[in-house]
């Protein structure tokens, strides 16, 4: 989501400028071991950065075409050095060899398969236009909507609900609609993280979109662009 991404990313900047100094830098290996850099999830190839699309995903791994590359050198726990510049090649995560594949009618997006994704593939967007496709909620066109799935976990999702039929996906989507802004809401985790759930939302698109939906155990709510609460008959549709 927009907030987890700038949140990366101040987190980078913030890092990167927390040292006043490189004099502890190594000349050679151009690390600092004092510094630890919180790096964003991108990759670049051919002089364009690409980073991770967390709530666009593939709809259909039909749509994944030839590879375009691999990874040559995984920057984080191997780069401390802020004033570091990304080369092709480079990736936050990936390991060195890890192929990159274009997508399908889609030249501003690259994916790598990730059995923990949904669809098992996970997807970069160019940053160069990054501008010229929306990732939030209130940019899905839920009159096109044909799917609705719902996971559960966090690292290994696990279907619960597949929804095909037009009238409970309209009432879902009447659910969601009316969830209530409220920012200063904080979740109990007395008890441990809250349950959550990703509700993935299927068009005529290459891509889905993806939202998570958490329970504190006693309030459901998620994050359509600021925090709000939803109202308790979605776990009828999430708990059935």
């Amino acid at each position: 989501m927009k907030k987890m991404t700038l949140l990366l990313i101040c987190s980078l900047f913030a890092t990167a400028c927390s040292s006043n100094s490189l004099s502890n830098t190594d000349s050679h290996t151009g690390t600092n071991p004092h510094i630890i850099i919180d790096w964003i999830d991108f990759v670049k190839i051919e002089d364009a950065e690409y980073h991770s699309t967390y709530t666009g995903i593939i709809a259909d791994p039909k749509y994944i075409a030839e590879e375009i590359g691999r990874v040559n050198f995984k920057v984080d726990e191997n780069v401390t050095n802020p004033s570091y510049h990304i080369k092709n090649g480079d990736a936050a995560f990936w390991e060195e060899g890890t192929k990159i594949y274009s997508v399908k009618t889609m030249p501003d997006f690259i994916a790598i398969q990730d059995n923990r994704e949904i669809n098992n593939y996970r997807i970069y967007q160019s940053q160069i236009n990054s501008d010229r496709y929306q990732w939030h909620y209130k940019d899905i066109n839920q009159e096109k909507i044909k799917k609705i799935e719902i996971y559960e976990g966090y690292n290994h999702s696990e279907l619960l609900v597949s929804m095909l039929d037009e009238q409970k996906i309209d009432s879902f989507m009447e659910i969601l609609n009316s969830s209530e802004t409220k920012t200063s809401f904080h979740p109990n985790i007395s008890q441990g993280d809250p349950d959550m759930y990703d509700i993935v939302f299927y068009t005529d698109q290459q891509f889905a979109y993806k939202y998570q939906v958490l329970f504190d155990g006693n309030v459901w709510y998620w994050h359509p662009w600021d925090t709000s609460i939803l109202p308790d008959e979605i776990a009828d549709y999430i708990l059935n």
